[in-house]
């Protein structure tokens, strides 16, 4: 809490120590591992030769990245990166800096299991053993720290399998969204399944950047430098923010599930005004000619309201313009902690305190609204 606000944090990551896949992998998947080499900066993985990485994962892919986002991390995240960023470290952060709540978005480490075409078998044997840590994790202090599923790209009928598992059995509080199996769409019969577990659940969605089809929005800067990865990176996440929003909201999905509930992440808010007005405008204004057979019972800005929150950052440019327009029951608030690109953990509440937006909206942001979004889960 601070200056009289609870603070729920909707995105933050957890640090996954390089020993996860040799502590938690089943036994009979054990010799399949991943196995990490290295972890560069503290934050960034290198793997042996294996199974999912038949190469390793060479130490230049991340040296290609600019070199200040790694020179600031110890003075950034002082005793955090002492110690790791281990469970014990946030918790202090989490403390000091006023943050009551926090949801732990996995990390970097978890990127084994967005691999491509690698025996499904293993793949869920991978998945099951993150979630698995993951609840270990949080159950360090199970009230401040809530896990999230994470799922692989394969099938439908596993991914709901393990979906029921995370969250009635390890208390996860959210689902990542994966990205279409291959050859598939999120609207598509294969998906009803997958739609009507979250809906049974009770439990949100979280659209992390996740590619809404292939290729990604920022495929064509990828493996480039200097000015174009920063590019990339500025198109990557609010750009599949927005298509997988008018994706759902178009094929209906919203239409046939209204109990499901999605948040955008890590996107900043500042597209919504725009895009819900030009998917609006498609839907049933001038630009309606395009959208034939339109059987929707809403106008996109309706299925929003209803049933989306996008996380905003405290130092988000015109974000009281977003507010101006769109109104404030429907925006959430993020740190990304612990990531080079994430605001100084000790700017991040103070920054969004100081915007120039109403008490009762800041009290929202930071706690009511992610209440609603995540449900009673959130509050035990």
């Amino acid at each position: 809490m601070i200056s009289s606000f609870k603070v729920i944090d909707a995105d933050a990551h957890m640090q996954e120590p390089g020993d996860l896949w040799d502590k938690y992998v089943e036994p009979a998947f054990y010799d399949r591992r991943p196995i990490v080499k290295s972890v560069e900066h503290r934050i960034y993985y290198q793997y042996e030769p294996c199974e999912l990485f038949p190469d390793g994962l060479p130490a230049s892919v991340w040296r290609k990245r600019p070199s200040k986002m790694f020179e600031r991390l110890p003075e950034k995240y002082g005793q955090a990166y002492e110690n790791w960023w281990s469970v014990e470290s946030r918790l202090v952060d989490m403390e000091k800096y006023g943050w009551d709540k926090m949801v732990c978005i996995p990390g970097i480490g978890a990127a084994p299991l967005s691999q491509d075409g690698k025996d499904p078998d293993l793949m869920w044997a991978l998945t099951r053993a993150y979630h698995n840590w993951a609840h270990d994790f949080c159950s360090a202090d199970p009230s401040r720290l809530k896990m999230v599923v994470d799922l692989p790209n394969y099938d439908v009928a596993n991914a709901v399998t393990e979906t029921r598992r995370a969250v009635a059995e390890l208390g996860a509080v959210t689902v990542l969204m994966p990205k279409p199996v291959s050859g598939s769409a999120w609207h598509e019969p294969e998906y009803d399944a997958f739609w009507q577990v979250i809906s049974d659940l009770d439990v949100p969605l979280a659209f992390h950047g996740v590619g809404s089809g292939t290729p990604h929005a920022s495929t064509r800067y990828a493996g480039t430098e200097g000015p174009l990865f920063a590019l990339q990176h500025a198109i990557g996440f609010p750009v599949e923010n927005m298509i997988s929003l008018g994706h759902l909201i178009y094929t209906g999905v919203f239409d046939r599930y209204p109990n499901v509930r999605a948040s955008f992440l890590e996107g900043n808010a500042g597209w919504v005004p725009f895009w819900l007005g030009r998917l609006d405008d498609h839907a049933v204004g001038r630009q309606s000619v395009f959208f034939e057979n339109n059987t929707l019972s809403l106008t996109p800005s309706e299925y929003f309201q209803r049933q989306v929150f996008v996380a905003c950052d405290g130092d988000e440019f015109g974000l009281s313009g977003v507010l101006d327009v769109v109104g404030d029951d429907n925006f959430i608030w993020n740190t990304d902690y612990p990531h080079s690109d994430a605001p100084d953990p000790d700017k991040a509440l103070p920054e969004l305190l100081e915007q120039p937006i109403s008490e009762e909206s800041k009290r929202k942001i930071l706690w009511d609204n992610p209440v609603r979004l995540f449900g009673p889960r959130i509050l035990n």
